[in-house]
């Protein structure tokens, strides 16, 4: 019975890890300064990086842009949730072009909602934007907020976002 019990942890251990490879946490980056720059962010090293370096979004004000010099490329799902995005989808992506924006700009047109009444900037309920980078991994990617520390009426232009790996 011991041999079998030992067995059995063995394998439950083995069978844990292997699904840990393949379960991708959501990393959420805060305060993301957008406000005063336009800050690059590499989905992939999970940090903001140079313009020079190999970044798949660029934030500038309520804009973020895909690198698509580097053939980064997304679609915008909507009527969902981060949770429930468990698989990239295999069409449907779009790169960047000069008149056109992947997560377009402007009220309720891509990731937000501007209040007139109250000037507040909000995430679109169930938008989730699928990224594929320059390397060919896939992301979901979803605004939280635009305000310092996700406060209502803080200051604006500091995106918290979370993503996280998808297959």
């Amino acid at each position: 019975m011991k041999f079998n019990l030992k067995t059995l942890s063995i394998l439950s251990i083995s069978l844990f890890a292997g699904q840990a490879v393949f379960a991708q946490a959501a990393k959420t980056e805060k305060n993301l300064d957008a406000k005063s720059k336009t800050t690059f962010y590499s989905l992939t090293e999970g940090k903001p990086v140079k313009e020079t370096e190999n970044w798949d979004l660029a934030f500038n004000n309520t804009a973020i842009k895909l690198n698509s010099k580097h053939k980064v490329a997304g679609q915008v799902l909507s009527n969902t949730s981060f949770d429930k995005v468990v698989k990239a989808a295999e069409s449907g992506y779009r790169e960047d072009t000069q008149s056109s924006s992947v997560i377009p700009n402007g009220s309720g047109k891509g990731w937000y909602n501007y209040d007139m009444a109250t000037h507040a900037l909000t995430p679109i309920e169930g938008k989730i934007f699928l990224i594929r980078s320059a390397a060919g991994k896939q992301y979901k990617f979803q605004v939280l907020s635009y305000y310092f520390d996700e406060l209502d009426y803080n200051d604006t232009g500091f995106y918290t976002f979370k993503y996280a790996a998808i297959k």
